[in-house]
């Protein structure tokens, strides 16, 4: 073992059972762009942290190389553009979420303060709140990573934001999610909104309503709960089932419709070139159905 490696793992051990996450205020967010590394913590769920694994040695050294070029060869990389992601977290401090390598390299060379990207994301506190807050008993889920795009790969978008907001809102909306959004929330349908990215909560929630979709539903880095305690996972899926009876979940070109009650589940297929018009009017003989049977 390494002294960095024995680093870490005091750190790790150091916080265990100690931490836990701390939502950021909005001036905080905006104004602290730069911290001493000292401040940053690792985050001992990642793979950076865990003895099996642990950080590659090969990828700090060539993040020092370049910092090092950067530095005295007037070379430019980019990498001081590249902010670690991190949660502010109790007792200190933030956790590293994503960036522990460029972190180390930074130690490494010295670098007095780094560049970091605070973000606020979802936890089992926030989603017990947000279940609580529903006025519904009907809900649509959606993936946002399928629907959200950095760099389009075709015209299939909505209309581009326009100033300033395009300057801060680099995403653009798949065609016609707006308007399916609209639809379901008019038909009483909680709308939960899903990512793996690590946003904060209100970034996603105010770039969706500049497109006209209004929901305080959001789950950002939405990997973390795959290591939620199982008894908590317990807790929420039970408070999931008891709050709603009817979930719609649009995958993909799938939509699949779940009444719990009435024990049924149906599956459809959405045409690429006309997704949206296809989910509306499925939805639309769904319960068209469903009132007719009442």
């Amino acid at each position: 073992m390494t002294d960095f490696d024995k680093f870490i793992a005091g750190e790790v051990e150091k916080y265990r059972g100690n931490a836990f996450p701390l939502k950021a205020s909005l001036l905080e967010r905006a104004l602290v762009r730069r911290v001493s590394y000292k401040k940053l913590h690792p985050n001992p769920e990642d793979e950076f942290c865990m003895p099996s694994v642990g950080p590659s040695y090969r990828i700090i050294n060539e993040y020092v190389q370049q910092m090092v070029e950067d530095k005295f060869d007037g070379m430019f990389s980019g990498l001081e553009d590249k902010s670690i992601t991190v949660e502010k977290m109790y007792p200190d401090g933030y956790m590293i979420l994503n960036g522990h390598h460029r972190w180390a390299a930074y130690m490494r060379i010295g670098k007095k303060k780094v560049p970091i990207n605070i973000v606020n994301l979802t936890n089992s506190h926030d989603i017990f709140q947000m279940l609580n807050n529903s006025k519904f008993d009907k809900r649509v889920t959606i993936n946002l990573d399928e629907v959200m795009f950095k760099k389009p790969v075709s015209e299939d978008v909505e209309k581009e934001l326009g100033f300033p907001f395009k300057n801060v809102y680099k995403e653009h909306l798949l065609k016609g999610l707006p308007a399916v959004c609209n639809h379901l929330a008019n038909d009483g349908y909680d709308i939960w909104v899903y990512t793996t990215g690590l946003y904060s909560r209100e970034y996603i929630q105010r770039l969706l309503k500049l497109y006209h979709i209004n929901t305080s539903f959001i789950v950002t880095g939405a990997t973390r709960f795959d290591t939620t305690d199982s008894k908590e996972k317990k807790q929420l899926s039970e408070l999931f089932e008891k709050k709603y009876d009817v979930t719609i979940h649009i995958y993909g070109e799938a939509l699949f419709y779940v009444k719990r009650s009435a024990k049924k589940s149906l599956q459809y297929e959405l045409h690429k070139d006309s997704w949206s018009g296809d989910a509306i009017d499925i939805l639309d003989q769904i319960h068209k159905k469903e009132a007719a049977s009442e």
